[in-house]
C-alpha cells in the first residue's frame, strides 16, 4: 500500500500541536509516512516568541519515515496556509491527508485513512474522506457512510478532485439558487451559507467552506465514519476560529477492521441523526439565548398581534411555538413543523402538522416562530412552497 502524505498545519499553540503530533506518532503506520509540517509565520510581535516556540519543537520530533518544514515567512492566515499547502503537496504525490495542530488522533486514524483513499480512489462521486464525526447513535449504521457536507478536522483527498478547489464567494452568491442554499445548508438545519457571505463580504476567511460548495457543485460526497477517530482540543479559545465548546467531543474509535460503504449516495438515517444534533445542541441554544435578549420586545408585538382579534398558523413547535400560545392561546389555530415525526402532537391541545398543511387555511397568517431565522424561513417556505411573502409574520423584532 503507497501511503499517503500527512500535511500538518501549525502555528502558534505549542501544547495543542505537542498532543497532535504525540498521538500521530502512536499511528501504526506512522513510521512508514512522510509528514510535512507548514508553520506559519507570526501575525505580530504578540505570537512571535509562541511561533518560535513552536518551530523549536518541530525540529525535534521523530516518528515518521520522513519529516519536512516549510516555515513561512510571514503570516498567511490559516485559509491561504491550508490552501497552499495541500495544492502543493497533492500536486506531487496525488493524494494527502491533512491535520491541524488541534485534531488528536486515534491510533487507527491513518490505517482508516489510507485505506478509504485506495477504496474510494476510482468512486469518483466520493471527494472527501473524513476522520472525524459528530457523537450521533450508531445504531443501524454501517462503520462508515456517505453524506454531501465537509467536515475538516482530519480529512483526505486526491488531486484529481482537489484540483477543482474554488475560492470565489462571489461567483457562488450570483449561481446558488435558493433551492441549492436551502439543500447546502442541510435543509435549514446548518448556517454553512452565511460562511460564505461573510467570506465576501470580508468579516471572515475561511476554507472548508468553498471545499464543501466544490464538491457540493460536483454533486460529490464525503465519507464519515459512524464513530470518530479524532477529536478537537482546540476549543478552548486558543483556536482562531474555535470557541469554547465540548458537544464535538465523541469516544476515539479504535477499531482495527473497518467496512467501507457500498452504498454511493447520500445515507438518510446518518443525514437525519446530525440534523437532530444541530437542533438539539446548536439551534435551539442559539434561538433561545438570542429570544430571551429580545423578549420584552416580543412580548409588546405580541399584545399588539392579540389586539387584532385575528387567527394564526404557528411554523415551528420549539420554544418561540410555546411562548407564542402561552400569550395567545386562543388566537392560534394549529402549529406547523418540518419534523414529520411531530405530526398529531399537540402542545397545550393545539395540534401539529406537517409541511403540506402550509395551504390548508390561506386566510391565516403564519408566525414565524424559531427566533433568529425568520429571513431565512421565509424565504425558504416562499421558493419551495409558494407561500406568499405577505402571508408571513416574522417575530426578528431586532432583525427586520
Amino acid at each position: 500500500m503507497i501511503l499517503a502524505p500527512i500535511v500538518l498545519f501549525v502555528y502558534n499553540r505549542l501544547w495543542h500541536t505537542r498532543q497532535t503530533v504525540e498521538a500521530l506518532q502512536k499511528n501504526e503506520t506512522a513510521g512508514d509516512s512522510q509528514l510535512f509540517i507548514f508553520s506559519d509565520g507570526a501575525k505580530d510581535e504578540d505570537s512571535l516568541r509562541e511561533v518560535e516556540n513552536v518551530r523549536a519543537y518541530l525540529k525535534t520530533i521523530k516518528g515518521f519515515n520522513k519529516i519536512t518544514i516549510i516555515e513561512r515567512d510571514i503570516n498567511w492566515g490559516l485559509a491561504d496556509n491550508i490552501i497552499d499547502g495541500v495544492s502543493a503537496i497533492i500536486t506531487k504525490y496525488g493524494k494527502v491527508i491533512v491535520l491541524e495542530d488541534d485534531i488528536v488522533t486515534s491510533p487507527q486514524f491513518l490505517n482508516f485513512m489510507n485505506n478509504a483513499l485506495i477504496f474510494y480512489e476510482n468512486e469518483k462521486r466520493v471527494w472527501h474522506i473524513s476522520g472525524w464525526n459528530y457523537p450521533i447513535e450508531t445504531a443501524h449504521l454501517e462503520d462508515t457512510f456517505l453524506w454531501r457536507a465537509i467536515q475538516c478536522w482530519g480529512w483526505a483527498t486526491w488531486q484529481d478532485r482537489w484540483k477543482h478547489f474554488e475560492k470565489n464567494p462571489q461567483h457562488l452568491i450570483e449561481n446558488f439558487t435558493q433551492e441549492d442554499i436551502y439543500a447546502f445548508d442541510l435543509e435549514g438545519i446548518n448556517f454553512f451559507w452565511q460562511q460564505v457571505i461573510k467570506n465576501a463580504k470580508n468579516q471572515i476567511n475561511t476554507w472548508a467552506v468553498f471545499w464543501y460548495a466544490t464538491f457540493f457543485r460536483h454533486k460529490g460526497l464525503c465519507l464519515s465514519p459512524s464513530q470518530t477517530y479524532v477529536y478537537n482540543i482546540g476549543f478552548d479559545g486558543s483556536g482562531i476560529h474555535c470557541d469554547t465548546n465540548d458537544i464535538y467531543t465523541g469516544v476515539l474509535n479504535t477499531k482495527q477492521t473497518v467496512t467501507y460503504t457500498h452504498q454511493i449516495e447520500e445515507n438518510e438515517i446518518a443525514l437525519n441523526r446530525i440534523k437532530l444534533f444541530y437542533r438539539e445542541n446548536i439551534q435551539i441554544k442559539n434561538d433561545t439565548i438570542a429570544f430571551s435578549k429580545s423578549l420584552g420586545i416580543v412580548y409588546n408585538y405580541l399584545s399588539t398581534l392579540k389586539r387584532d382579534d385575528k387567527y394564526y398558523i404557528v411554523y415551528g413547535a420549539g420554544f418561540g411555538a410555546k411562548l407564542i400560545i402561552n400569550f395567545m392561546p386562543t388566537s392560534i389555530v394549529y402549529m406547523i413543523d418540518q419534523d414529520i415525526s411531530k405530526q398529531g402532537d399537540f402542545i397545550e391541545n393545539i395540534p401539529i402538522y406537517y409541511l403540506d398543511s402550509l395551504h390548508k387555511n390561506p386566510e391565516y397568517q403564519i408566525l414565524i416562530s424559531p427566533f433568529g431565522r425568520a429571513k431565512e424561513i421565509m424565504s425558504t417556505l416562499h421558493v419551495m412552497y409558494n407561500v406568499p411573502m405577505e402571508r408571513m409574520v416574522s417575530l426578528d423584532i431586532l432583525n427586520d
